[in-house]
């Protein structure tokens, strides 16, 4: 197996207390002990951060113990690659393999013993950022998550394409991931995603009693104001909701209830629009496909051609050429 993000090394050593040392520096202070005194520790952390979601490739070499308490500030979702993990997560234990991830919710305490010859994937999210999108009220507060992660679950698979889709792009180096836009668009993926496909507290909760039936048609008008007024902007549901006085949730909810929508989808359609618009008054001698889609938040040309097809019955390249 290639090492993952071997471009994009952290460290490596043999040395417990550096080892220790240097993860904290990433995560956060743990305990850090090897349950044979004679096991030879081969510590390897690489990993990259994109705006407020990370992606590290983690192994220690012989069995080690990780105690870290509670991680406080982020959320850390742990893909065994290779050998297995006993994660304990509040009052829950996850036995973790390669058919079954761990996810740590910053308000649960966790202890870990990794197996020798364990290595993990592991996916960082923003405490803030995670609360932020899921909305459960008027205020964020703390999700919870279920601990255990079935990886072979529809949904779950459909979130690890989006994960390793991340990490080719980090792999590949000087990509679209360098445009902020782009970082908005994986944190957004990577986040919701996760929200939709694993069971946790904000799916439960019930609406906030301050709801009212007249908000939302308001927050609607204003959202898409927004939208409509900035769309090269890295819009964020979030975002949009604080800004037109509701939740995330809400607004989904009214967009959805009132324009057949999310959003996110009137904000790609209006990126359409703009596209088409430049490509309508573009120089084809001066100016490609490929750079306007680029413009607008396109970065795969491939899925904005057959989404460009699908809204206006032509191609790009036919509309440039006019």
């Amino acid at each position: 197996m290639n090492t993952p993000l071997k471009h994009h090394n952290v460290f490596q050593t043999p040395d417990l207390a550096e080892a220790r040392n240097e993860v904290a520096r990433v995560f956060c202070d743990h305990r850090l002990t090897m349950t044979d005194p004679r096991g030879r520790l081969d510590t390897v952390l690489n990993g990259a951060l994109v705006g407020e979601v990370g992606l590290n490739y983690l192994r220690y070499g012989d069995e080690v113990r990780i105690s870290p308490g509670r991680l406080d500030d982020f959320y850390l979702v742990q893909i065994p690659l290779a050998g297995r993990a006993a994660v304990k997560v509040g009052d829950h234990t996850v036995m973790s393999d390669r058919r079954r991830a761990s996810l740590i919710s910053p308000t649960e305490a966790v202890d870990m013993l990794w197996s020798d010859g364990c290595e993990q994937l592991i996916v960082y999210l923003d405490r803030h950022a995670v609360e932020r999108m899921a909305g459960a009220g008027d205020e964020p507060g703390p999700v919870v998550f279920a601990p255990g992660v079935d990886l072979d679950a529809p949904a779950v698979r459909s979130w690890l394409r989006i994960v390793h889709l991340m990490r080719d792009e980090i792999e590949a180096g000087d990509t679209v991931l360098t445009s902020p836009l782009a970082h908005a668009h994986f944190e957004h993926l990577l986040i919701g995603g996760l929200l939709a496909a694993q069971p946790n507290s904000a799916l439960v909760e019930e609406r906030s009693p301050s709801w009212r039936p007249g908000a939302p048609s308001r927050a609607v008008r204003r959202a898409t104001e927004l939208i409509e007024a900035e769309p090269e902007r890295a819009w964020r549901v979030a975002e949009l909701a604080s800004a037109s006085g509701t939740t995330v949730r809400q607004l989904q909810e009214s967009f959805q209830r009132e324009r057949g929508a999310s959003p996110m989808e009137l904000l790609r359609r209006t990126r359409l629009e703009r596209a088409r618009a430049e490509l309508l008054e573009a120089d084809a001698t001066r100016s490609t496909v490929s750079e306007i889609a680029t413009k607008w938040g396109f970065f795969h040309l491939g899925r904005f051609s057959v989404q460009y097809r699908e809204t206006f019955q032509e191609s790009p390249s036919q509309t440039l050429a006019r």
